[in-house]
């Protein structure tokens, strides 16, 4: 019995260890790649990394000495994602930032339900000097119009707005708000009528940045496959949210990509927006290259900036290049919508 005991648990750490060792290559697998259909176990990443830890802990306790050593060397090999996927930093601020940016996926103001508050409560009493929103959404018919979005953030006297569905009912988009003037706009190519990707130069005082606002590919889960654990089709239901998460990871590569191109060598460059991935991805590893992901550099913990029911994850980032000291980073907590509005304020060097 004690021999089957720990075959039994040889087989269960091989197994989490494996899984563990699959999501070590996904941000090196291309969109493209026949291999990118794995691409959607980076979410199982955190999990893998416990329970591996939990099996070399008893491992060790059995006297399985050399799967012990086998768990330890996949360990070892994760310590990356585990630095892409928790803060250990928590640094204050040393100097005075001079420059304050917050990214906000708004979830359409929840215009959907009147009865709700929206994040326009929130925005209005923002002091960023740049805003930048995804999930926008203007009813042309409405008192929620384009107007009076400006309106109310008319602390905010320039813009770059891009729609990418514009309806005779609503237009949904993506838009940066700034303080300071903005000199130049681009779009980058993404054939979506719902994800997009915005630049835009900003003259502040004697210096040019960059930022880069995006909102790439989603998952598009319906209510039922998101509320999975109650439904009595768990098979059919869990086949079809692999599909959709294969089929979502492949896009957002391709577009992770596009936004990667659109970085500006000769000025100090932002990246903000909602990735709708991990930090353990593709689409991560191809937009951050060798920028600072500003959380990971100031705070510690997990920094989950998604939440909706059971779902918890960090997709929300803002990247600094080497042009820009990041000073302090926060995750506001607001009610308003299923995603957190990120906070940075930093300088340009």
């Amino acid at each position: 019995m004690k021999r089957l005991g720990n075959i039994l648990w040889i087989l269960i750490s091989f197994t989490a260890t494996a899984i563990l060792a699959v999501t070590l290559l996904i941000p090196y697998i291309p969109p493209q790649s026949p291999f990118n259909i794995i691409s959607s176990l980076n979410l199982a990443f955190p999990y893998a990394l416990i329970f591996s830890i939990l099996c070399a802990v008893i491992c060790l306790i059995r006297r399985q000495f050399y799967t012990f050593l086998w768990v330890f060397i996949i360990l070892l090999l994760s310590i990356p994602n585990i630095v892409k996927s928790f803060g250990f930093s928590g640094q204050q601020p040393a100097t005075t930032p001079t420059l304050s940016v917050t990214s906000y996926n708004v979830h359409y103001f929840n215009f959907y339900d009147k009865d709700e508050p929206n994040a326009l409560l929130y925005l209005q009493e923002n002091q960023a000097d740049i805003l930048c929103i995804q999930e926008l959404l203007v009813l042309p018919e409405n008192t929620h119009t384009l107007a009076k979005l400006t309106q109310t953030l008319s602390q905010y006297p320039y813009h770059h707005i891009y729609f990418t569905h514009q309806g005779k009912r609503m237009h949904k988009g993506i838009a940066t708000f700034s303080k300071y003037p903005i000199i130049k706009q681009e779009i980058a190519p993404i054939d979506s009528k719902s994800h997009a990707a915005i630049s835009s130069w900003i003259k502040v005082n004697n210096d040019t940045l960059q930022v880069i606002n995006c909102y790439l590919e989603s998952n598009r889960l319906t209510r039922e496959e998101k509320d999975i654990y109650k439904s009595d089709e768990k098979t059919n239901i869990i086949r079809r949210i692999y599909n959709k998460l294969a089929q979502a990871s492949q896009k957002r590569g391709k577009q992770a990509e596009l936004v990667a191109a659109l970085k500006d060598s000769t000025c100090a460059t932002l990246v903000c927006g909602d990735l709708n991935d991990v930090a353990t991805s593709y689409v991560y590893r191809t937009i951050a290259q060798d920028d600072t992901d500003t959380f990971l550099h100031l705070q510690s913990g997990i920094g989950n900036t998604f939440h909706e029911g059971l779902y918890h994850f960090r997709i929300d980032y803002i990247f600094a290049d080497k042009h820009i000291e990041p000073l302090s980073f926060g995750i506001n907590k607001q009610p308003y919508s299923d995603h957190y509005p990120i906070e940075l304020q930093c300088n340009i060097k």
